[in-house]
């Protein structure tokens, strides 16, 4: 009998369910036998109160960063109460056991903390089966931290660093790096992309604001196409389709060297054709851009988890931080003219590209199967 994988993720952003992708499609290429299932739970339980708490996120970081963040930081060094976990239950993922006793994996992966808290309940009520989580950015909130998940699987030898002060043992870690999609595996001539997308073979800066669209992508673009004669722009609105109206209203992007686009399915593509990035530092983007030997810029995280992403890539040198549009010229300066920061920038991810295993995590998975005995008591 084959085994079978169930990756729990939570349609909040895409870097939660990219990543659930990115993993079945490595343990999918290395043991086709394996089945593996993604459900995001939340939307899959109770799709009206998901979509209840995706727009309160989104009006809160919008009109509130400041009072989010305080949301963010407040115990953010300590795991869930039970009393917290049994909220996320109650709200998001009533009946989730259910779905567990019908599909009977061998196997339940989370790449989201509310349905690792959910599980991870259950097994404290009493549940039995095993549970691994991949935490897709680059530090720790204490909402990941669960006892009773059994193998965590992270970004980084710093987030094990992390779960450890948090009470995780040592042998529950595995640093990883995080899965990313197959697109991302394969190298491709960055002039036969160009090509491909009728983008110009000239210094190109991409900006991108994850797959909702956020990060001051408007006034990035008023300000890098002040530059269109020497540089070609290509702004990627993701899902937010009334930004990308909105900016096509713009006489000035009407220009042979600016390019808008919405959500794309082969991101690699277009960021094999840029010279450069700048983004909000969502965790799988960050992952895929360092991928693709891709130079990062960082304009305005969003409070809590990307300013943590943030942090730990300056700290790292692997990426810039923007604090401005004021650095917006001195940046494109930079850019044209191959500046020494520049230099290394690039060094600096070559060196972590020397580190990137694309299917790392997918082959501990498989491994992690084979010492695995179907047991439930649910």
């Amino acid at each position: 009998m084959s085994k079978k994988v169930l990756i729990l993720s939570e349609a909040i952003g895409d870097g939660h369910t990219k990543a659930a992708e990115g993993l079945m499609q490595g343990i999918s290429h290395l043991a086709p036998s394996i089945q593996t299932q993604i459900l995001e739970v939340g939307q899959t339980l109770h799709p009206l109160t998901s979509k209840l708490l995706v727009n309160s996120y989104l009006k809160m970081i919008s009109l509130s960063p400041s009072i989010w963040r305080k949301l963010y930081q407040y115990k953010q060094n300590q795991p869930l109460s039970d009393w917290k976990k049994s909220v996320i239950y109650q709200l998001f993922h009533r009946r989730i056991e259910v779905i567990i006793e019908q599909e009977k994996p061998h196997l339940v992966i989370c790449t989201h903390p509310f349905t690792s808290s959910s599980l991870s309940r259950l097994k404290r009520l009493g549940h039995t089966f095993t549970l691994c989580t991949v935490i897709t950015d680059f530090h720790v909130h204490g909402a990941w931290v669960h006892s009773e998940v059994d193998i965590y699987l992270v970004s980084s030898e710093d987030i094990s660093t992390q779960l450890m002060q948090m009470g995780i043992p040592e042998n529950r870690l595995i640093a990883t790096g995080l899965p990313i999609s197959s697109n991302f595996w394969l190298r491709k001539n960055k002039q036969e992309i160009r090509k491909k997308l009728k983008l110009k073979n000239m210094p190109s800066v991409l900006v991108m604001g994850g797959g909702l669209g956020l990060g001051g992508i408007q006034q990035l673009a008023n300000e890098l196409i002040k530059w269109k004669e020497k540089i070609q722009v290509i702004i990627c609105t993701g899902r937010n389709e009334k930004l990308r109206r909105t900016l096509l209203k713009n006489k000035m992007v009407h220009h042979p060297h600016v390019h808008i686009i919405g959500f794309v399915e082969h991101i690699d593509e277009w960021m094999i054709a840029a010279d450069l990035l700048i983004t909000k530092p969502g965790g799988l983007t960050c992952y895929e851009a360092l991928s693709k030997g891709l130079p990062l810029y960082i304009y305005q995280p969003i409070p809590g988890h990307e300013e943590g992403n943030c942090d730990y890539l300056v700290k790292n040198r692997l990426a810039i931080q923007i604090d401005g549009l004021n650095h917006i010229d001195e940046l494109i300066g930079n850019l044209l003219i191959s500046s020494t920061e520049m230099q290394f920038l690039q060094e600096r991810i070559r060196e972590f590209q020397q580190n990137v295993d694309p299917l790392a995590s997918a082959e501990f998975i498989i491994n992690l199967l084979r010492q695995t005995r179907v047991h439930y008591q649910i």
